[in-house]
């Protein structure tokens, strides 16, 4: 594991740093690989907060100070209007009687970060809707002038989406996507969701243990982080900061290989005590091997991609639609926030 990868984790998880080996501000190769892994892992705005609650960005240059604060203060701009967004969504959800809860980033600005609601960047809304009204909500956003993005290489793909097309609204800065189900097959965790649910900042979201458990499942199997045998510094943030108060309830969560396997990053990154059991020693030991030798990340990332993301086929398509689709060109810009 790098210096940087390193270091990034133990200002995210408040780790004691001594000041004598602090990076030199002078440093550029160490601060560019910084801001390169925490922009990939989505924890800038993250990284500003911790760095200024510990009074470190005095040890920084100035304009990479400078650069980290323009990012945070940006997303606790796009955080704000969020808040406003998702209130407006409940508000007319409520009112037309649909059991829902708010997931992911939508439900940990309104719940864990909500005095703090520029640490986390976010995406899109994401709404857990019971089934049987998933067209009625649908409804309701296109009177909200919603509309329906589909990628044009729908047909290409499996119909085994958790969620419906996205939908956007060209006065907002969120898209939002209603999901039917928490992954890719059904299971009776989705009404636990629904029917467990609790109010915070007058929203529905999951208690604390369904949350701790979407957010989890959500990176390792929905985005195939246990098969890549990855981590995503986003996720391993929202998990600490789940259980900061109950760091057993990861324990009790429903059984799970996806669980366990992120117990043990966790505690690669020494921020739970666990003991790697029998069954996932070559998953540990292949963890060290892809975050320790270059060659073999490289490698790892070729198969995984060739054989459960998208094919290469699709791909291409997707790379041509980019120059030649101007509503999808549109979509997939919107979707990586590059423009709004």
């Amino acid at each position: 594991m790098n210096k940087a990868t390193r270091f990034i984790s133990d200002i995210l998880f408040d780790k004691e740093i001594n000041l004598d080996f602090f990076p030199s501000k002078n440093n550029d190769k160490f601060w560019d690989k910084f801001v390169e892994i925490g922009s990939s892992h989505y924890v800038i705005p993250a990284l500003y907060y911790k760095l200024k609650e510990r009074n470190y960005l005095r040890l920084l240059n100035d304009k990479l100070a400078s650069y980290l604060k323009e990012i945070y203060t940006q997303n606790l701009h796009r955080n704000t209007q969020l808040v406003k967004e998702v209130n407006e969504i409940s508000h007319q959800l409520k009112s037309n009687g649909i059991d829902h809860v708010f997931l992911k980033g939508a439900a940990l600005i309104s719940s864990i970060y909500k005095d703090s609601i520029g640490i986390r960047m976010v995406g899109d809304i994401d709404i857990l809707i019971d089934e049987k009204q998933i067209f009625q909500s649908k409804n309701i956003l296109k009177s909200l002038n919603y509309k329906t993005i589909v990628s044009p290489f729908k047909s290409f793909f499996k119909d085994d989406s958790n969620h419906i097309p996205r939908l956007v609204n060209k006065e907002k800065i969120f898209g939002v996507e209603l999901h039917f189900r928490i992954t890719d097959k059904k299971n009776s965790y989705n009404n636990k969701f629904i029917h467990l649910k609790k109010i915070s900042n007058e929203i529905f979201i999951p208690n604390k243990p369904n949350l701790l458990y979407h957010t989890i499942i959500n990176f390792q199997k929905n985005d195939y982080g246990s098969f890549k045998t990855a981590y995503h510094f986003r996720t391993l943030f929202d998990i600490m900061n789940l259980i900061s108060k109950k760091p057993d309830l990861i324990e009790k969560l429903p059984n799970s290989v996806h669980i366990s396997k992120i117990q043990v990053i966790m505690k690669k990154f020494n921020l739970i005590d666990h003991n790697i059991p029998l069954n996932l020693y070559f998953f540990s030991k292949k963890f060290d091997l892809i975050n320790s030798i270059y060659i073999f990340s490289i490698l790892n990332k070729l198969l995984t991609n060739t054989f459960i993301l998208i094919p290469l086929k699709i791909r291409i398509m997707q790379i041509k639609a980019l120059f030649l689709n101007h509503d999808y060109r549109l979509y997939a810009l919107k979707k990586i926030g590059i423009i709004k």
